[in-house]
């Protein structure tokens, strides 16, 4: 299995992990898309096929699919070999330092938007948006709680901001911006390495536009992206460090190959390049 169908499939089935109702393949093709996998409906139609004769999932007449006890340890596994793949720094081995400018380069764009955006829509909110906000905060910290990935909440949250804006000029602009970059779950993974409390900007993004008060919201919201962008730096730094620690190691070890083969004959079996 290549990397793109694993990283595919951990994400529809964290997805269907979380919703409290069966998925349909169009609801899960327009999450996909959000989070910069493009597929056609068609095609989501045969990866979800595919899913449900390995028993990983279940339709539910025409409601869509839902996890079946398989697709749960499916899902425990891919979760453990992700979670392998990143603390092994794999999954940034090949981003440079060009990638990561671009990156923070997309995190200043989406700093400048975003705090109007949060701004707008603590001054046009209703009780029905607010609303809408908390059930979306609280199935993120439902997640945190049981110790599982809050990716999958995060662009809700951000849009649902967005739509409570009411300036779809500034939605269509962020929503390129978004799926120009990495995904959500790249950046829950770094605030987690570096210690940041996941989840509490939003908290504060959330009271202030409850409150109706447009600048505490800006400020919110810039101070919610400031934060990712001291962690990518962060981790960045410490990340290149291990890096290179590597390469030192491995210099190294293939300097003292020689006097170990010197030292113990011919017929030892040495390990390969």
């Amino acid at each position: 299995m290549n990397q793109e169908f694993a990283e595919q499939e951990y994400f529809v089935l964290h997805l269907l992990s979380v919703s409290i109702e069966p998925l349909g393949a169009g609801t899960i093709r327009e999450e996909m898309a959000r989070n910069g996998m493009e597929m056609s409906e068609a095609s989501v139609g045969r990866f979800l096929r595919d899913l449900d004769i390995r028993g990983i999932t279940s339709r539910v007449g025409f409601q869509g699919r839902v996890l079946t006890p398989t697709g749960e340890e499916r899902l425990a596994e891919l979760m453990t070999e992700r979670e392998e793949m990143v603390s092994t720094g794999a999954f940034l081995e090949a981003v440079k330092s060009r990638e990561k400018e671009m990156l923070l380069e997309i995190l200043v764009a989406r700093r400048a938007i975003e705090r109007e955006m949060a701004a707008l829509a603590a001054a046009s909110r209703s009780a029905g948006d607010v609303a809408a906000l908390r059930v979306i905060l609280d199935r993120q910290n439902d997640l945190l709680a049981r110790g599982e990935p809050m990716a999958s909440t995060d662009p809700e949250f951000h849009e649902e901001v967005a739509r409570i804006s009411g300036n779809k000029v500034l939605q269509s602009a962020i929503e390129i911006i978004r799926r120009s970059g990495e995904g959500a779950s790249f950046f829950e993974y770094i605030r987690t390495k570096v210690g940041s409390a996941v989840g509490t900007d939003h908290e504060a993004v959330f009271e202030a536009i409850a409150a109706g008060d447009p600048e505490k919201a800006a400020a919110a919201m810039t101070s919610h992206i400031d934060n990712i962008i001291r962690d990518v730096r962060t981790y960045w730094k410490g990340h290149m460090r291990n890096l290179s620690g590597k390469v030192v190691r491995k210099k190294d070890k293939n300097i003292e190959k020689p006097e170990i083969r010197r030292g113990t004959g011919p017929e030892t079996k040495g390990g390969g390049s």
